[in-house]
């Protein structure tokens, strides 16, 4: 499955809503799709990246100041400095999921060119989300015994030294407060 339909899923789901909650997103090793022909498959320039950043602020809009909500790594820093960009730029622009649940359910709950017409996020008072990074974790996990690789690309790039690194978001504010 596809994690933009999952969140697609969440958004569009009332009872699921009301019943459940996403502590926390790990986008673990995306591929980071270095060709720049395939720049809209990278998950911060994907259309679907919206989707994420509003499931993000789903449980309640706010949190609380430690609870990190969004985890990245990767072994290509840059990707991470660019994702890091793209919250920047969905921080200035972006809308709440309050905003884009009251048009998606005043329409059909179809992805329509008229669905994605009538949204149009206002900026007002922007979301302000705090990222952190991205920070090396490679040398962390190997000074922490308690610390074990969390996925098996993990584990192959610790083995041959590679530089593995992290970018942490959080929600400070949104523009419901």
């Amino acid at each position: 499955a596809e994690l933009s339909d999952f969140w697609k899923c969440c958004l569009s789901s009332i009872q699921w809503q009301e019943s459940a909650s996403i502590y926390k997103h790990y986008l673990l090793y995306p591929n980071p799709y270095p060709k720049k022909s395939r720049l809209k498959s990278r998950f911060y320039a994907h259309p679907a990246f919206p989707l994420l950043m509003m499931t993000i602020m789903m449980d309640g809009d706010v949190l609380s100041a430690e609870e990190e909500k969004l985890v990245v790594r990767s072994n290509w820093k840059g990707y991470l400095n660019e994702f890091k960009a793209a919250i920047g730029i969905w921080q200035d622009c972006g809308g709440t999921f309050s905003e884009w649940k009251t048009t998606y359910l005043a329409s059909d709950g179809s992805n329509s060119p008229d669905t994605a017409d009538g949204w149009h996020p206002t900026s007002d008072t922007p979301i302000i989300f705090e990222s952190s990074g991205p920070n090396r974790m490679d040398i962390v996990i190997k000074d922490d015994p308690t610390l074990l690789p969390m996925t098996n690309f993990e584990a192959k790039y610790l083995e041959c030294g590679e530089s593995i690194y992290e970018l942490t978001t959080r929600v400070v504010r949104s523009r419901e407060n």
